[in-house]
């Protein structure tokens, strides 16, 4: 009877922790889908009393999404690749590899984690300017191509696979390059996950970046175009249009959402498999 009621007492407390968390997600999807006149009204409904997509509609013929939103997928799908590749050669290195130094570079390399992203843009616009890549796709893309955090979980990651898979693929005649893409790469489809997980939200996410290096409105990604909006409106309350912000941010939300729904089964084994042995 006890555990009966501890069960239960853990499961209300999760329940009321899963509703606190989604009550600003629910407001707003509700907020969304209420007309003008309906977002300001003195007393709130969690229910919309006359629900209608015509938030959604407006931002579709207001502004350029469709531009915004395929110019954040190349941007979110050339940095996965990108950073995927740069990292695993990396780790693969850092992991399988002896060479003189080897331990520091790769502390000294993790060691800029605790680096802002803020206090490196000037250098990063200043090459970006140099080579011609500035208002590009490739000016967002890559700056964000190889980050410490996916080279540190994919080091750790491939130290927890046994050294003798590689030596018995070396006396077949393996090379490290097949020994990698053959053996090692299919074995770490937990940590893939993870990254894609992590990389992907990250580069749909990313304001500041985009911020610096784009101009045009052609070239903006989602943040940028919703920051954008955000700031053509006035300052007076009354005159914000909450509702259509509401729906573009919920658009802008989904691709993040989907990504990590369809890999989440595997998050949680990469984390505790990549955390727990160096």
């Amino acid at each position: 009877m006890r555990r009966l009621v501890g069960r239960i007492l853990a499961y209300g407390l999760l329940l009321a922790i899963t509703v606190v968390g989604l009550a600003p997600t629910a407001w707003i999807v509700s907020t969304s889908l209420k007309p003008q006149s309906e977002v300001f009204q003195s007393q709130p409904r969690w229910i919309p009393p006359h629900p209608t997509i015509e938030n959604y509609v407006k931002a579709f013929r207001m502004y350029p999404l469709l531009t915004w939103f395929r110019n954040s997928i190349l941007v979110a799908a050339l940095t996965l690749i990108l950073a995927l590749l740069c990292d695993v050669l990396a780790a693969y290195a850092f992991a399988r590899l002896e060479f003189k130094g080897r331990n520091s570079l790769l502390s000294l390399i993790i060691a800029s984690i605790m680096l802002p992203g803020e206090a490196a843009a000037v250098p990063l616009y200043r090459i970006a300017r140099l080579i011609g890549i500035t208002d590009t796709a490739m000016g967002i893309v890559l700056p964000q191509a190889a980050e410490a955090v996916g080279l540190f979980l994919f080091v750790q990651f491939f130290r927890t696979i046994p050294k003798e898979l590689s030596e018995a693929s070396s006396i077949d005649g393996c090379s490290h390059w097949t020994i990698l893409w053959r053996i090692i790469f299919p074995l770490s489809i937990p940590v893939v996950s993870v990254m894609t997980i992590l990389t992907f939200v990250s580069s749909w996410n990313n304001f500041f970046w985009p911020l610096v290096a784009i101009f045009s409105s052609s070239s903006m990604t989602l943040p940028v175009g919703l920051a954008s909006i955000m700031s053509a409106f006035s300052e007076a309350a009354e005159a914000r249009q909450y509702g259509l912000m509401m729906a573009i941010s919920l658009i802008s939300c989904l691709p993040a959402i989907i990504v990590f729904l369809l890999l989440q089964r595997r998050f949680i084994q990469a984390i505790t498999m990549t955390g727990l042995k160096g």
